[in-house]
């Protein structure tokens, strides 16, 4: 017998929400080509799996191991472009596959995260925005999007050089930083100090919480200038893959009853009933009640309530009421 509990959500609405990112093209994935077939397609999946996993590892899981030696069940189109494959592949296989394997999946909702990127170099300390272009700098940006991680920069503007100076970053000074966030109104924040150590370039990062103001996580890389942005992005992506993604399960999971205010035409309720169908967290839901403006669903899940938590509380149309547990509303 499936446990049910209720959980009602409202919630008061924010003038300025924070954002978060739906990726509706997290599973196709442009790599460069070797002009291999096999090879292209087989390197698109191990990325995939990085994208979604966040651990390197995970493509070396014997389930996924076998997958990748007949790759094709799980590709539904591809094509070339000069010297790129583009390879779309199955959503619901490869969730399914995940499953399977019992690996984090970390799904299409992905909190939006401004970057305070310090860089040292030749005894000159200064902050990196959203038009520097240095080669090294582009590499990391192509890794962030490689890995699905929706990070910009800054612009650097008046008002943001006012309000952050290279050294608040330099020397952790969190509150000028999440201050000066403000107006990018991301759920995340991520500071990079970049600097020569012993002939090899390390990244200090550290990733902030705009809501809560705590450090969520921080880290080293070490690497050559040219990679050193890349694996940093690798080692925050790892982080939140580890935080926002779900480990889903085959076994009979707790049904329960979650309640969204302000829903006041149908517009909204399609929204809303997509935006939970496309959490890798539920395996299905239907509509349990209406009274007023309140919908209720009854939702099935596959992984603990604290997953499909984790997605409503970024999500940009839904807003936590903190005084009430659990509680939201559509906005």
């Amino acid at each position: 017998m499936i446990k049910k509990c209720l959980l009602v959500l409202s919630l008061a609405l924010l003038s300025l929400p924070l954002r978060a990112s739906l990726l509706s093209d997290l599973y196709r994935v442009e790599a460069t080509a070797s002009g291999n077939q096999q090879q292209d397609q087989q390197q698109a999946f191990e990325l995939l799996i990085l994208r979604l996993t966040g651990d390197p590892a995970s493509k070396d899981a014997p389930l996924l191991v076998k997958a990748g030696s007949n790759i094709q069940p799980y590709i539904q189109q591809f094509s070339y472009r000069e010297d790129s494959i583009s390879v779309l592949f199955n959503e619901a296989k490869i969730n399914q596959l995940l499953m399977q394997a019992q690996l984090r999946l970390w799904g299409k909702q992905r909190p939006d995260i401004v970057l305070w990127y310090a860089n040292e170099q030749d005894f000159n300390r200064r902050l990196l925005a959203d038009s520097s272009q240095q080669s090294w700098l582009e590499n990391g940006r192509k890794q962030a999007a490689l890995l699905g991680l929706p990070i910009r920069l800054p612009v650097m503007d008046l008002e943001d050089t006012m309000a952050v100076s290279v050294n608040d970053v330099w020397g952790g000074f969190d509150g000028p930083l999440l201050a000066a966030s403000q107006r990018y109104a991301t759920p995340l924040v991520l500071s990079f100090r970049q600097y020569l150590q012993a002939n090899q370039w390390q990244i200090q990062w550290r990733l902030l919480d705009s809501q809560s103001q705590t450090v969520l996580d921080s880290g080293v890389v070490q690497a050559p200038l040219e990679q050193v942005a890349v694996a940093a992005m690798n080692d925050v992506g790892a982080s939140l893959a580890e935080r926002y993604g779900v480990v889903l399960s085959q076994g009979e999971q707790a049904a329960t009853l979650v309640s969204f205010a302000q829903i006041h035409n149908m517009n909204q309720y399609v929204e809303l009933e997509r935006f939970l169908n496309q959490q890798p967290s539920v395996a299905s839901l239907t509509l349990h009640q209406v009274k007023q403006d309140v919908f209720t669903f009854e939702v099935e899940l596959l992984s603990p309530w604290e997953d499909l938590k984790a997605a409503l509380d970024i999500a940009p149309r839904l807003q936590a009421d903190d005084t009430r547990s659990k509680y939201y509303h559509f906005q």
